[in-house]
């Protein structure tokens, strides 16, 4: 179907055989008397501890994407054949796996690092070792097709041989099922999604209310969790690990909660559940809160607004008519700064009312722990004026009875550099 020119053939030599080199050479031999380029991946040694079919295909895979990218290649063909097909089935049968999985392999999947294509996939081991035989080609059959302690290996000699027997037709009915269950597999994703939608979550939202989902069906809620761990390109969980994070994500009455599951940590406070970055160790096991930006210090001169990007926002400045608001003249002569404020620091938030710690606030309002040191406040002096989610402390006398009143914002998300000098009629007040 194409040019010699235009194919790359690619060995992954995984280094568990002893005549592993020879099949390479073997490989360069019949791409050249092909006329098409070839190259090769040696792997490094497999850890110790880990499963050896499992790390054999991530590895390989991980290989051949790589010659993909450096070659700047359209697509990755590989030879799984309808056989393969079956196998991978009964294997993901026998583990217990969901209806997507048990679908077996696409014929066509685009990836991140393109397409993969598996163009045998329709055919049978017989008859493509017929086809190689009327065109006298030699190739080598690897040994651990026969190793009776893998899986795949006892399928292929033991145990499809026998149901065959018994089913002829055991290959065409096992893959028409799972073509069903491919079917029924998109149908589920597709109704997950627009469940997901109608909750208001949306792809890839890495914070999420938990009782947007309570109003589901235990079985469609768990598809909603499917769904949206694969929005944000978690790896999906299997069906006990998805039983406990609904456990604690979404049952568990406790205020705190916290899981973890293929390096991913997901935090609950209260309602809110968040996807949390592991921390500088890159363990993602850490539970230790949001550290606080540095403190920033600055005298205001009559600014309308003055961002404060490592705080992630902007203060803003208007006048105002609220007599509990500072002075415009008072404000200018004082040292300001932004920093994380005490638990313990009390913040007035109506002029008639009682000051109330920010431990109170921050837990009647729902902010979850780890993330009140990144609420920035500001302070003069010593003397607490705001608290970003909440406003202005309301203590009146801060700057003389004429003065003009100025009413202090928070706006997130600045992108501005560390002072916006915007033109202002607030200018000429000091």
């Amino acid at each position: 179907c194409r040019r010699p020119q235009d194919i790359l053939a690619w060995h992954v030599h995984h280094g568990l055989q002893t005549s592993a080199d020879h099949w390479s050479a073997h490989c360069e031999r019949v791409a050249q008397a092909l006329g098409v380029s070839f190259g090769v991946t040696r792997l490094a040694s497999r850890p110790p501890g880990t499963n050896l079919e499992a790390w054999a295909r991530a590895a390989r895979y991980e290989a051949l994407w790589a010659a993909v990218a450096h070659f700047g290649a359209d697509a990755l063909l590989v030879a799984h054949h309808a056989d393969d097909q079956l196998e991978t089935v009964l294997m993901r049968l026998a583990r217990g796996s969901g209806p997507a999985a048990l679908a077996g392999m696409p014929a066509a999947r685009l990836h991140a690092g393109g397409w993969l294509l598996r163009p045998l996939l329709t055919l049978g081991r017989e008859q493509i070792i017929a086809c190689a035989r009327e065109r006298g080609l030699h190739w080598i059959e690897d040994p651990m097709n026969e190793d009776p302690d893998l899986l795949r290996s006892a399928l292929r000699t033991r145990i499809v041989p026998e149901l065959t027997r018994l089913v002829p037709a055991l290959r065409a009915n096992v893959l028409r099922s799972a073509q069903w269950l491919g079917e029924s597999g998109e149908t589920l994703r597709a109704l997950a999604e627009d469940d997901l939608r109608a909750a208001g979550i949306a792809p890839g939202m890495r914070s999420i209310d938990r009782r947007a989902l309570q109003p589901l069906s235990a079985a469609r809620r768990k598809q909603a969790v499917r769904a949206w761990f694969a929005s944000i390109g978690a790896p999906v969980p299997g069906h006990a690990a998805l039983l406990q994070w609904e456990g604690m994500m979404l049952s568990g009455r406790s205020a705190h909660a916290h899981f973890i599951h293929g390096g991913w940590r997901f935090r609950r406070y209260r309602d809110r559940i968040e996807v949390v970055e592991p921390d500088d160790s890159g363990s993602p096991g850490s539970l230790k809160p949001v550290a606080a930006p540095p403190e920033f210090c600055f005298r205001w001169q009559g600014e309308a607004a003055i961002a404060v990007p490592q705080w992630g926002g902007s203060f803003t400045f208007t006048a105002s008519r609220e007599v509990h608001a500072p002075g415009a003249a008072w404000l200018a002569a004082q040292p300001l700064s932004v920093r994380a404020a005490r638990s313990t620091s009390r913040l007035r938030m109506r002029p008639q009312g009682r000051a109330h710690t920010l431990k109170n606030l921050f837990q009647e309002h729902g902010v979850a722990p780890h993330l009140r040191r990144r609420r920035p406040a500001l302070f003069a002096g010593d003397e607490l004026l705001f608290v970003a989610g909440f406003g202005m402390d309301c203590t009146a006398g801060r700057g003389a009875e004429d003065e003009v009143r100025i009413a202090i914002g928070w706006r997130f998300d600045g992108k501005e550099g560390p002072r916006l000098p915007v033109p202002s009629p607030l200018s000429s007040l000091v």
